[in-house]
């Protein structure tokens, strides 16, 4: 059974000795941003909430974000800087006035990658939440709701051109986005030195909420060297185990 410890971020601008003097205790650096008409806010996840150490290298984010133009969100996400993002935020256009959104989660990776394979899904939810007898979620200009990233840098996208809708009150409708990498052989991706990412992008009509459900790994490419050493580990077992027969 795995230990669960809970920890928030302001704990360590007081310095506590305790948490400090365990690395491991120490959350990554998952950031969230929310852009909307040139106007950003967010920072670290856990500043907005709480974070949980669930395994020696997994934590799970829980937080809430309101902002000053009418905007709500709240976020559950599941994140190992070795390295993947798995989890489900929701959004709420709480204006009169339909408005488009960039919305970014991001990690530090460690170690980083020389060679990776990559693979990711999404899906989604679209509610009327004001009753008014109709709801839209579009993709922004046409581009792709979903874009995982990389240092930063696209490496895949899911869902372009979506025109998702909902014509009655309170309604609600379901969607998937798709996903990439999921068969064989794996779907090659970059060199990752430093950060990756899920961003979303899209319009939605005032008043009315949106959820995401996502998932971006990705896994290292062993290097020649490392199969040879792992085949002569595997040897070595093998040889040990006989001479105990």
């Amino acid at each position: 059974m795995k230990n669960t410890i809970t920890v928030v971020c302001a704990l360590f601008s007081l310095g506590s000795a305790t948490i400090e003097s365990r690395a491991d205790f120490i959350p990554p650096g998952f950031l969230f941003r929310v852009f909307e008409s040139g106007v950003s806010s967010g920072g670290e996840a856990c500043n907005f909430g709480s974070v949980d150490q669930v395994s020696a290298t997994e934590w799970f984010f829980q937080g809430k974000h309101s902002n000053t133009t009418g905007t709500s969100m709240s976020w559950s996400y599941l994140v190992d800087p070795d390295p993947f993002i798995t989890g489900t935020f929701s959004l709420t256009n709480d204006t009169l006035l339909a408005k488009s959104y960039v919305v970014d989660f991001s990690l530090p990776i460690s170690p980083a990658i020389a060679q990776s394979t990559v693979s990711g899904q999404m899906a989604g939810t679209l509610t009327d939440s004001n009753g008014s007898g109709s709801a839209s979620m579009t993709s922004t200009s046409g581009g792709a709701v979903y874009t995982a990233l990389a240092d930063e840098m696209l490496v895949q996208s899911l869902m372009s051109n979506a025109n998702q809708t909902v014509s009655s009150a309170f309604g609600t409708t379901s969607f998937s986005g798709g996903s990439f990498g999921q068969g064989l052989p794996p779907l090659a991706g970059p060199a990752i030195n430093s950060t990756i990412g899920i961003r979303f992008s899209f319009t939605l009509s005032a008043g009315d909420s949106v959820s995401f459900s996502s998932i971006f790994v990705a896994n290292p490419v062993p290097t020649p060297g490392a199969l040879a050493m792992g085949l002569l580990s595997g040897l070595a077992a093998r040889r040990g185990r006989r001479r105990t027969d």
